[in-house]
């Protein structure tokens, strides 16, 4: 069954698609993405010309997303248009100097949009949550003895988070900043260790290729990215899928788009309160025990 048949989001899956379509399905998939209220009033020969493709090509690209028909697909987006909270306008012109903000926006401006891409991350983020995933997740980390971790750039932030989490509950936990160490780091894993990687575009060279030797040597492994089929999933017995940047792909902030990060926190605030609630005892206790040794690191 498609995605969009299981109720995602449309405008969602076209985004985590975007990186693997073909130049014209890519202006197709880019139009649409910036124009949704447009694309749903538009007949298919109308969408060809503004996109400079033939009306076949359209339909190549609706079969894409695993979607009937066109008129379907401007159901969808209308559907998607109606659940959402209404994005603030920017110029086509207006150069971004983070995400979706530009020099033309003011104070109250800057503001609304900022609180409009958290809270529709966060939504987004739940609202195609895998719960199976989330307890395979789970499993795998109560069965391992150690978390390896292993990100670069901003995905640390995630995992500063899972660190401090789960370390408190008594797990022991790794993570080493420098590339090269965590590969070679991920060549002591083995089968009582889980190995978490975490890239919003699931191809950060380092983090695949440590999830590629964890596996290897029989560790367990999860990664946490915004694209299915990014590298990163090939070498992850638990995929779990973030939303992605509403950044156009090519543009240098995509990459380390920052209000992704906050999914991928979200999502490790998640995976660790389930591993703490089936492990209450233990966790308790351990909470406990770190709370008594932090003490003497706050002002009364």
């Amino acid at each position: 069954m498609s995605e969009t048949a299981q109720g995602q989001a449309v405008l969602s899956s076209i985004k985590r698609r975007l990186p693997y379509l073909n130049p014209a399905l890519r202006r197709i998939a880019n139009y649409t993405l910036r124009n949704p209220t447009i694309v749903k009033s538009l007949t298919i020969g109308e969408l060809a010309e503004k996109c400079e493709v033939s009306e076949s090509t359209i339909t190549r690209f609706v079969k894409e997303l695993d979607i009937r028909s066109f008129p379907q697909l401007k159901i969808l987006i209308a559907e998607d248009l109606s659940r959402a909270p209404q994005a603030p306008e920017q110029t086509e012109e207006a150069r971004s100097v983070y995400e979706d903000i530009t020099v033309e926006d003011n104070v109250d401006t800057i503001t609304r949009k900022i609180r409009y891409r958290l809270q529709h991350t966060l939504d987004e983020t739940f609202s195609q949550l895998s719960i199976p995933e989330i307890i395979r997740a789970v499993e795998a980390i109560e069965k391992s003895e150690t978390l390896a971790f292993f990100a670069v750039g901003s995905s640390t932030l995630a995992v500063g988070s899972g660190l401090m989490r789960f370390v408190r509950v008594g797990k022991k936990c790794q993570f080493f900043e420098e590339q090269n160490l965590q590969q070679m780091s991920a060549v002591a894993l083995d089968e009582r260790s889980t190995a978490i990687g975490i890239s919003n575009s699931g191809r950060s060279q380092a983090v695949v290729r440590a999830l590629q030797v964890a596996q290897q040597v029989g560790a367990r492994t999860i990664c946490i990215t915004a694209f299915p089929g990014a590298p990163i999933v090939n070498y992850s017995d638990v995929k779990l899928i973030t939303p992605t940047t509403t950044v156009p792909i090519g543009r240098p902030e995509y990459h380390e788009s920052m209000t992704s990060k906050f999914a991928q926190i979200a999502i490790m605030d998640l995976v660790y309160s389930i591993y703490a609630v089936r492990n209450y005892e233990r966790s308790i206790e351990k909470l406990e025990a770190t709370n008594r040794v932090s003490e003497d690191t706050r002002f009364l």
